[in-house]
């Protein structure tokens, strides 16, 4: 349930230095769960390899339901290097200068129309409902079993 390598990772990875610096970004879940409790964050970035998975796992549902956008991003490592630290599990952009706010809605808007708002649709497809081994040989067994008492009863 990651978010694509493309909109997220590609957006934080390759964003240039001058223009990281010039946002204000916030650290640490304390922080980024006060901030948007207080719907203070404009954008919410989450670790998927955060461990325990209990310290960020509520921060998606807070999100979607304080209508903050949030994007779940590959590798703490990786969201470590946009703060300058080896490895960090959440970061929450506050404040953004007025030349680089066009570059944030941009990729706000990408994250909630590739992300955000597919939530429902992303969540209706898990699973393929694939029966093992046991239950289709069990299935089979019955099919069999009606298929012959039916021909027995007709014939």
């Amino acid at each position: 349930f990651l978010a694509g390598p493309t909109v997220c990772t590609a957006a934080f990875v390759s964003c240039p230095p001058s223009t990281c610096a010039n946002w204000l970004c916030v650290l640490g879940v304390n922080t980024v769960t006060t901030l948007v409790e207080n719907k203070k964050a404009q954008l919410v970035v989450i670790a998927h390899d955060v461990d325990p998975i209990e310290l960020v796992v509520f921060l998606p549902a807070l999100c979607r339901k304080m209508g903050v956008p949030y994007c779940i991003i590959k590798g703490k490592a990786r969201l470590g290097r946009l703060v300058h630290r080896k490895t960090c599990t959440t970061v929450a952009f506050t404040q953004v200068n007025s030349e680089d706010k066009g570059a944030l809605a941009k990729l706000v808007e990408a994250i909630r129309t590739n992300y955000n708002d597919r939530y429902d649709e992303i969540r209706r497809h898990w699973g393929g409902n694939v029966l093992g081994p046991k239950s289709v040989a069990r299935i089979a067994k019955l099919e069999k079993a009606k298929a012959k008492e039916l021909a027995t009863k007709l014939g």
